[in-house]
């Protein structure tokens, strides 16, 4: 059976990737399927890599003995990448990416063959944006269209802000998801605050219940896999009609607190209601959404009927879409790696791909346009090895990105069928 490697890389990165392995490793007693281990001398390791520039996240991991990491897992470097794209991508970045790849290399041989990798980064710092970019090119360039490079990326929020050359970052690194990933899963952190307080309304929420959500996401798409035994790329497949369209937005459904979980019991029909609301959205976008294609995937530990009728479940969304969605149905328990959370009895993940996403890239362009009219910051980059001309492409790239979405809109759409009537 052909296997996916996870890559965590920068800060966020790695929290996120540390935390999806203590789930994995709460789940990884309910089934048999090794698809994201591998085994050595008797010991199974997990298929991942934990790449930073900085060591001290990475060394915090390799203090935990809870999950059984091999040493080859760990790939980093002794200066940060100070929130700078191009530091990581062009100077001290080169310097780690042979040994992540050789590394990639010896875990690939251990299974014998991949489908994919997954990787998990934010957009915003240094090194989830530059090293992603180099190491997205790299992988491209060593195992080609065979094997699905699936992303699942923090992108800028519109009200919480890190560093200040964010956008910078954002923009170089969209250039490289556009040409080198299969799918991209769009996160920020602003929507995810307010999908957390919604639904469970907790006195102080911090990183580690924004990281448990992505890995609920993650966790859904993977047990597809590893409980269904159903090809994870018939998911993406579905939801990816064009090349360049392949940006997603995902909802979560439900989370509840241990002290709350019998109120927040759903039914299918409230379960789809909850979870297809716009404000549940774990990426920010102004406009109402406009699905261009959409997945829908059921999580609880027995097969569910209602979800087994794909129409039924379609009436009961009441969502216009441009292709109908697909249904699948993953037949596990639901865990959580945070102990104040409950456990439900069933969850859902809903990923639309939206073409609304045409105003979030454009005003994302508008803000860099803003920033680097007046060349701020600007020496920093070209300092590391930019070429001011790379960073007028990539602004180039992310406005093309966002008029192939806005062709796909409503309106767009009419416009076209008028003038093919008219014909």
């Amino acid at each position: 059976m052909s296997s996916a490697i996870h890559l965590h890389i920068g800060g966020a990165g790695v929290m996120i990737g540390d935390a999806l392995w203590k789930l994995y490793q709460k789940e990884q007693e309910e089934t048999n399927v090794k698809s994201y281990i591998y085994n050595e001398n008797d010991n199974n390791h997990p298929l991942s890599m934990f790449i930073d520039l900085d060591d001290r996240m990475v060394n915090e991991i390799k203090k935990d003995k809870s999950v059984n990491y091999k040493s080859n897992s760990f790939v980093t470097g002794k200066e940060d990448s100070s929130n700078n794209y191009c530091r990581a991508h062009y100077s001290i970045g080169k310097e780690l990416v042979e040994k992540c790849l050789d590394n990639i290399r010896k875990q690939v041989e251990s299974v014998g063959r991949i489908d994919s990798f997954i990787i998990t980064s934010a957009l915003s710092g240094g090194t989830g944006s530059g090293f992603t970019s180099l190491l997205l090119h790299r992988l491209y360039v060593e195992y080609g269209e065979k094997v699905n490079r699936n992303a699942f990326l923090i992108y800028p929020s519109k009200e919480i802000s890190n560093n200040t050359v964010d956008i910078y970052n954002a923009v170089l690194a969209t250039r490289m998801t556009i040409e080198h990933c299969n799918s991209v899963v769009m996160l920020d952190n602003q929507s995810m605050y307010n999908t957390i307080d919604s639904q469970i309304g907790l006195d102080y929420v911090d990183y580690s219940h924004l990281n448990n959500l992505v890995c609920q996401i993650i966790s859904s798409y993977t047990g597809l896999r590893r409980y269904s035994n159903i090809d994870n790329g018939k998911l993406f497949t579905g939801l990816c009609p064009y090349p360049l369209i392949h940006y997603v937005i995902p909802s979560y459904g439900q989370l509840a607190s241990i002290n709350d979980q019998i109120n927040k019991q759903l039914n299918e029909k409230q379960l789809i209601q909850q979870i297809t609301k716009p404000a549940q959205r774990l990426f920010y976008s102004e406009m109402k959404p406009e699905h261009i294609c959409a997945s829908f995937v059921h999580r609880s530990q027995h097969q569910n009927k209602f979800f087994g009728q794909q129409d039924l479940t379609l009436q009961r969304m009441k969502i216009k879409y441009q292709a109908n969605p697909n249904v699948f149905q993953c037949q596990s328990k639901n865990y959580t790696v945070i102990p104040e959370l409950a456990q439900l009895k069933q969850t859902a993940i809903f990923l639309s791909n939206d073409a609304s996403l045409f105003n979030y890239f454009e005003l994302l362009g508008k803000k860099y346009d803003l920033v680097y009219a007046k060349r701020a910051f600007v020496h920093w980059f070209v300092g590391e090895g930019c070429e001011s001309g790379e960073m007028s492409e990539c602004r180039e790239n992310v406005a093309y990105l966002s008029n192939n979405y806005e062709e796909l809109t409503d309106g767009a759409l009419r416009v076209c069928q008028t003038q093919v009537d008219d014909d």
